[in-house]
């Protein structure tokens, strides 16, 4: 049991880590975990259906603004092993992942915090022109710092199971996950502000007016206007004039 709670411990610490970013938003997924956790505990189909069900809730949970809603990937490596150990249902999955999504938003939190202090060092080896120290701070501290903080909430939840996950939440205050909800509902909102200092600029606003009357006049899915959005955006990209160009004109 050892072996396989220490699996489950490293599979969420590689899945949130956004070593590269685009994997890292598919890896964290419930349903992406879940083919993972059923090789680890040898029940690929328990773990699928439950990932399913699970991701169905998780399907429009969006981070704008880097700032996450909930912990999808945690939520995935307690409630999908508990399902597959304790041998229940989906929808007893789901109830235990809830409150397990809004506890993991404080370890994101908590690791934020922490690397702050990163930031200021890396200023100093700025000023020193340490471009090796400021490539470590960037990129190799922090993926060892945040290993105790991915590992350890992972492990323990899966080496004690579902008892103690169960004690665990018992014992925390109401006004506790409803802060934690609360919290939850604040954050977006903050990174949609934040995502509006970028919409807001004057080149791009033509394209914001565009994309509105698009969804509201043509009953378009946000599918396809996330793909005429992309291909705007390409060729928005390829005709501008790069830096060089600029400079000779």
């Amino acid at each position: 049991m050892i072996i396989e709670a220490a699996l489950v411990g490293v599979l969420y610490y590689i899945a949130t880590n956004r070593i590269w970013y685009g994997f890292s938003m598919l890896i964290r997924q419930p349903l992406s975990l879940a083919v993972f956790i059923g090789l680890i505990f040898g029940d690929i189909q328990t773990a699928l259906i439950t990932g399913a069900t699970l991701q169905l809730m998780y399907l429009g949970a969006i981070a704008p603004g880097g700032n996450i809603p909930t912990d999808e990937a945690l939520a995935a490596c307690v409630a999908i092993p508990i399902a597959i150990q304790a041998h229940v249902g989906p929808e007893i999955a789901v109830a235990i992942a809830v409150p397990i999504g809004l506890l993991g938003v404080l370890l994101d939190e908590l690791r934020r915090t922490l690397f702050t202090g990163l930031v200021h060092v890396a200023d100093k080896r700025a000023e020193e022109a340490d471009a090796k120290g400021i490539r470590r701070l960037a990129f190799l501290y922090p993926l060892l710092l945040v290993f105790p903080i991915r590992f350890i909430p992972a492990f323990l939840a899966n080496y004690f199971g579902v008892d103690a996950v169960q004690a665990f939440m018992s014992t925390v205050p109401t006004w506790v996950l409803q802060g934690l909800g609360v919290a939850g509902n604040i954050l977006p909102a903050l990174g949609f502000a934040l995502t509006m200092v970028i919409i807001g600029k004057r080149n791009f606003i033509p394209f914001f007016i565009l994309g509105f009357f698009v969804v509201a006049y043509t009953g378009i899915s946000i599918v396809g206007v996330a793909i005429f959005g992309f291909c705007m955006a390409a060729i928005y990209t390829h005709f501008q004039p790069n830096k060089q160009q600029r400079e000779v004109s």
